[in-house]
């Protein structure tokens, strides 16, 4: 009977001590899931590097992909794209033909939305479409309404951000054509805390696999999913604890006009979706993280913007061409632009569920 008691007692002991450890790990996991405590976790090897490839200049940018090829388009020459095939490595150069002359361009971007792509300069302002393949880019829309930065989200519809000469802020919106072109503002998305234009800038994200849009306040820790009417079905906070834009701004005596007095804190540096995923380049240490990592990497972390959670962080780590400056994925790759270079990662499927991509 004596022993039985024993017996009795050490088990009670040890289902005791297993339910301490499951509450504790359940907490922890529950802490750094939904918790804005900035703690981050780096699991090993989410990506893996496949190669660097020099591509001659730093005034590259990603204009989209099709396929196995990536486009690269060029700041400081907008009729010529790059395209490399991302499994080969061979590129190529293509030339785009302007069908209007003297076009009073200065900003143009190019952006693919297959079998489409898209020359656009919101200064104008103007947007001009073709067919990939063919390279001729043709008069598409005009003085339909300036903005600041657009994404390709069908072949008739792009989503923007401007400035509202209403709200004298910056808002979210749709340019679109069928018959005729349409400009429709939501001016209710973005919410201003200082000025509504500095401290209301951000990135542009469009997830083709869900047919959804999202906005990345650069200055604040804020990420915003949006359906293509422009209603919003969720505002998620990342890790990091900033919550109000810092950012010091000078104003103008005589037009009233302000401009940033100093560097603002930048947050969200870069973010990109990926299925149910977004990704957040972010220019701020953890807790104990080391100072060094900022020089050597770019720190990226993961959401589930699903599931409203945090999922892990891993690094991009630089080259001697430089560090990340804009990075996206792709079908099981992750394109990083680094300087006069890109560096192709292949995803880990464990961590990075390729997307269902729809055929265009």
């Amino acid at each position: 009977m004596i022993t039985n008691n024993i017996y009795i007692k050490l088990l009670g002991t040890i289902i005791l001590s297993i339910g301490l450890v499951v509450i504790v790990f359940l907490s922890s996991e529950s802490q750094i899931h939904h918790n804005n405590a900035f703690t981050r976790r780096y699991p090993p090897h989410p990506i893996n590097r496949l190669y660097e490839l020099n591509v001659g200049f730093n005034s590259y940018y990603i204009a989209g992909f099709e396929g196995k090829d990536v486009y690269l388009g060029n700041h400081t020459a907008p009729k010529h794209l790059l395209r490399i095939n991302l499994a080969t490595k061979d590129t190529s150069h293509l030339k785009i033909t302007f069908q209007t002359q003297n076009l009073p361009f200065r900003n143009l971007r190019t952006a693919l939305y297959p079998p489409h792509f898209f020359i656009m300069d919101g200064t104008s302002p103007f947007v001009l479409r073709g067919e990939i393949g063919e390279w001729i880019a043709k008069p598409w829309i005009k003085d339909a309404g300036y903005f600041l930065k657009a994404v390709p989200i069908d072949s008739n519809k792009i989503y923007i951000s401007t400035v509202s000469t209403v709200f004298r802020r910056t808002v979210l919106g749709l340019l679109e054509k069928k018959d005729e072109p349409k400009l429709e503002l939501n001016p209710d998305l973005l919410t201003p805390q200082i000025d509504g234009i500095f401290d209301s800038d951000g990135t542009l994200l469009f997830n083709g696999d869900s047919n959804t849009i999202g906005y990345a306040y650069l200055y604040r820790n804020e990420l915003l999913i949006i359906n293509p009417e422009l209603n919003l079905i969720k505002k998620l906070k990342t890790i990091d604890t900033i919550t109000t834009a810092k950012i010091h701004l000078a104003i103008d005596s005589i037009d009233q006009t302000s401009q940033l007095k100093a560097p603002p804190l930048m947050v969200n540096k870069a973010a990109v979706f990926y299925g149910d995923l977004v990704l957040v380049h972010s220019p701020r240490l953890g807790k104990n993280e080391p100072a060094h990592m900022l020089k050597e990497a770019s720190i990226i972390d993961v959401y589930n913007w699903r599931k409203d959670t945090y999922e892990f962080s891993f690094y991009i780590h630089s080259t001697e061409n430089g560090s990340v400056k804009k990075f996206h994925l792709y079908n099981t790759w992750l394109v990083a632009l680094m300087g006069k270079s890109i560096s192709v990662y292949q995803l880990d499927s464990a961590f990075f569920a390729p997307p269902s991509f729809k055929t265009k």
